[in-house]
């Protein structure tokens, strides 16, 4: 079973100090979709990346990046538009971001977008940033509106509010995205802009009365929340030294599918079918890869020997 990942590839610019107290900016692969697709195949996940990367060095180093860890990249294209880059600082220990994106690779992404090579029966993953503004966000649901009964999908919006100018219109189409999706992924701060007059609870139990589907809502250091129809667990997340949080959800995403495609969860039946006793298995793996994330600078998502370590 294939894990295929379609949204942005991007530039995270991670500060740290110099020898004289001044704030330098370190150069990261990020993007949420791509970290999602960086810890999948850690977890040894066969992964395909869809995207469109810059000529430029940010987009050679990105395309290296994915190749360097066993991400099958015969579905990226190339052109000679630049590389979206972010900028991130940190206000009460969350990361705020500085986007440099006007007419990237990721806003006119157009990632093979074609039905016939995404296989049937595998998982596609979409998200975020690519979804606000065409022509991606139109590929993007035209792609999985295609496949909606032939694979398993699952998004992260991520939200990036600052990127957005058209509410309105972003949520009509999260929605429509929402309402494809077996599995939805979000934080509790993506919760204040999708929907801000509903708890967390109430929130999923909407979305779940519509069809069955999983539902995380992840809430930092508190951990994060599982809705199924049938089971809702609450899961701690490991306490450790953090050195930043970049990539932790996208951590926490691309370990659940991994871990999801490796026990041959293969269907909506079978994601809602799953048990309280092996969501929580997956859960408590699964957030030990975020903790992990968490004590390295970037999105650096762990091997499965080092969550093994770690839980010794």
């Amino acid at each position: 079973m294939t894990l295929y990942i379609t949204g942005e590839a991007l530039i995270d610019f991670v500060p740290k100090a110099n020898e004289n107290g001044e704030t330098a900016f370190i150069p990261k692969p990020g993007g949420s979709p791509y970290n999602v697709a960086l810890a999948a195949a850690r977890m040894g996940c066969e992964t395909f990346f869809l995207g469109n990367f810059s000529n430029d060095f940010f987009g050679d180093h990105l395309l290296n990046h994915l190749q360097s860890n066993n991400i099958n990249c015969s579905l990226i294209e190339r052109s000679d538009l630049p590389t979206t880059l972010a900028f991130v600082s940190y206000e009460d220990g969350e990361p705020r971001y500085a986007f440099f994106n006007k007419n990237s690779t990721n806003i006119n992404l157009n990632p093979v977008l074609e039905r016939n090579k995404v296989s049937p029966g595998s998982f596609l993953h979409v998200g975020s940033i690519s979804l606000i503004e065409p022509p991606a966000s139109d590929r993007i649901l035209n792609l999985a509106s295609k496949l909606a009964d032939k694979v398993v999908i699952t998004i992260d919006p991520n939200v990036r509010a600052n990127l957005i100018d058209d509410r309105e219109k972003w949520l009509r189409e999260i929605n429509y995205l929402f309402g494809l999706a077996s599995i939805i992924k979000l934080s509790n701060k993506d919760l204040e802009f999708i929907a801000p007059d509903l708890a967390p609870e109430k929130f999923a139990n909407d979305l779940l009365d519509q069809k069955d589907r999983m539902i995380i809502i992840t809430a930092g250091e508190m951990g994060c929340s599982l809705f199924t129809r049938n089971n809702r667990i609450i899961q701690k997340v490991p306490k450790v030294k953090v050195k930043d949080t970049v990539g932790a959800g996208d951590t926490l995403m691309g370990t659940i599918l991994s871990w999801l495609i490796k026990n041959g969860i293969s269907t909506r039946t079978m994601i809602q079918n799953l048990d309280k006793h092996h969501l929580a298995e997956m859960l408590d793996y699964c957030t030990i890869a975020a903790a992990i994330n968490c004590t390295r600078s970037g999105c650096n998502p762990p091997y499965p020997e080092e969550i093994v370590t770690f839980s010794k």
